[in-house]
């Protein structure tokens, strides 16, 4: 489920950011600053997922090993 959820952020990610650029040359400027937003903060969002959820398995990682 989750990587359906990941995958499925990547494609509008990438839609977006593509959409921004044909918008912006054809002279949508602020509707382009809008999907450029929209992209900006998808990215963000999975990379704090991403780094949480890498974090925590690195956490369970050591914690399992030091256990015995």
């Amino acid at each position: 489920m989750k990587e359906k959820i990941k995958t499925s952020l990547l494609i509008i990610m990438i839609l977006s950011l593509i959409g921004a650029f044909v918008l912006f040359f054809s002279g949508n400027y602020k509707i382009a600053l809008g999907l450029t937003g929209l992209f900006m903060a998808l990215a963000s969002f999975l990379s704090q997922w991403t780094y949480t959820k890498n974090a925590d398995y690195v956490y369970r990682k050591i914690y399992k090993h030091n256990k015995w």
